[in-house]
C-alpha cells in the first residue's frame, strides 16, 4: 500500500512540474532539477514555449545549469528573460559558458551590442546562442560590414533581421549584390538598401534580377537613390498582390498612370495594406474633401493612420478654421507636417484661445462639430 502511494506521488509531482515548464513531454527528469530550473527562471505556464521542444534536464548537468543561468544574470538578464531563453531554445542548456556563450557574448559586445541593446539581440533571437561563432557569426558579420562599413549601421541592421548573421545567406547576399552591382546601382544604395530593410533582400536571385527587370520598366533609373526603394516595395510583394493593389487604387478612381505617378515619387505608399487604402482614400476625399491630384502628389498619406495621425489633425485644423486663427489654408501639408512642428504651430501656440485644444488632438474632448452631429 505504501509502495503505490509513494508511486502515486511522485507521478502527480512529476506532471504538476512537467505541465509547469512545458506542454512538452520531458524524458524522465528528476523532480529536484526540475524545482531547480523553475525556481531558477520562474518557468511558468505563461511562459512563452516552442511547440515541439523539449526541455531535458538531466541530474548529472545541475552544475552546467547553474553555471549557464549565473552567466545569464551576470550580464544583466533577468529570471523571465532566462525563462524565456529557456523555454525557446532548450538547447541553450546544454552549452558551455567558457567555449560557447562567453566567446559569442564578448563578440557582439566588441561590435556594438551592449547592455539592453544585447538583451534585445539575443531575446530576439536566441538562434545567436547555438550559431557557430567562426564559422557563421563572425564571417556574416564582416561580409556585411565590408558594405554597410560604420559598425552603428552594421548592428542596426542586424537588430532588425538577426538572420544576417545567423543563417547562411553569405553566398545569397554576394549574388543580389553582384546583380545590382551589374545594373549600375550604386554601393552606397545598395549599403542603403541592406540598412534599410535587410530582410527583404533576403530572396533567391531569380526573384531579384525579375524585380530589378520590372522596376526598370517602370522607368526607374539604378543609379537613382530613390531605385532601391522601388526595388524594396516591388520585392515585398507577389506579383497578384501588387496587382490587387493596383486594382484597389483604380476602384478608388486613379489610372494606372498615376498610380504609377505616385509610385515613383514614394514607392512605399504601395506596401501599405488593401483595407488602409480604402480608408486613407475616403478620408482624403471625403473627410478631408482633397482632390485626387493632391493625394497623388503627397503619397505618403498612405503612410500614416486615419485614426492616429490624420483625423486629430483634421479635428484642429477645423476648430482653427472656426475661430478664424488659421492662416495656412493647405490642408494637405499641415495633415502632413512633422509631429513636433505640427504640435507647437497648431496647438501650443493657440492655448490662450482654445486652452481644449491639445485635449481635443488626443481624443478626449469632443469638438462642436462632432457635438452638434451626435445631436
Amino acid at each position: 500500500m505504501s509502495k503505490i502511494s509513494s508511486t502515486f506521488l511522485l507521478h502527480f509531482i512529476h506532471k504538476r512540474f512537467l505541465n509547469t515548464i512545458s506542454t512538452s513531454a520531458l524524458p524522465s527528469p528528476s523532480v529536484s532539477t526540475i524545482q531547480f530550473l523553475t525556481n531558477s527562471c520562474s518557468l511558468s505556464s505563461e511562459s512563452p514555449t516552442s511547440k515541439g521542444r523539449k526541455l531535458q534536464f538531466d541530474e548529472k548537468h545541475i552544475q552546467q545549469y547553474e553555471a549557464i543561468i549565473g552567466f545569464f544574470k551576470s550580464y544583466g538578464f533577468e529570471n523571465p528573460q532566462i525563462a524565456n531563453l529557456v523555454s525557446r531554445r532548450p538547447s541553450i542548456l546544454q552549452s558551455r559558458v567558457s567555449t560557447n556563450l562567453k566567446p559569442k557574448f564578448e563578440f557582439l559586445q566588441e561590435i556594438g551590442f551592449v547592455g539592453p541593446l544585447l538583451h534585445k539581440l539575443i531575446l530576439k533571437s536566441p538562434t545567436i546562442l547555438v550559431t557557430s561563432l567562426e564559422f557563421q557569426l563572425k564571417p556574416s558579420f564582416f561580409f556585411i560590414k565590408e558594405m554597410l562599413e560604420p559598425d552603428e549601421k552594421v548592428t542596426a541592421a542586424i537588430c532588425r533581421s538577426p538572420k544576417l548573421i545567423t543563417s547562411n545567406y553569405k553566398g545569397e547576399l554576394e549574388s543580389i549584390v553582384d546583380v545590382l552591382v551589374s545594373e549600375g546601382v550604386p554601393s552606397k544604395n545598395i549599403a542603403r538598401m541592406i540598412a534599410y530593410k535587410p530582410a527583404t533582400i533576403m530572396h533567391k536571385v531569380d526573384r531579384m534580377i525579375d524585380v530589378v527587370k520590372r522596376v526598370k520598366e517602370l522607368g526607374f533609373e539604378p543609379k537613382a537613390r530613390m531605385f532601391v526603394y522601388a526595388v524594396l516595395a516591388r520585392i515585398s510583394m507577389s506579383d497578384s498582390t501588387w496587382k490587387r493593389k493596383i486594382n484597389v487604387l483604380k476602384s478608388l478612381g486613379w489610372s494606372e498612370k498615376e498610380i504609377l505617378t505616385a509610385f515613383k515619387k514614394d514607392p512605399n505608399y504601395l506596401s501599405c495594406s488593401e483595407d488602409k487604402m480604402r480608408d486613407v482614400a475616403d478620408f482624403c476625399f471625403n473627410t478631408a474633401k482633397l482632390d485626387p491630384g493632391t493625394v497623388i502628389c503627397y503619397p505618403k498619406f498612405f503612410k500614416f493612420s486615419v485614426d492616429k495621425r490624420l483625423q486629430p489633425r483634421y479635428k484642429v485644423i477645423e476648430v482653427l478654421k472656426v475661430k478664424n486663427l488659421l492662416k495656412n489654408k493647405k490642408i494637405a501639408w499641415l495633415l502632413l507636417e512633422r509631429e513636433r512642428e505640427f504640435v507647437e504651430k497648431y496647438i501650443v501656440k493657440h492655448l490662450d484661445e482654445i486652452p481644449n485644444l491639445m485635449d481635443i488632438y488626443k481624443g478626449n474632448v469632443e469638438t462642436e462639430a462632432e457635438t452638434k452631429s451626435v445631436v
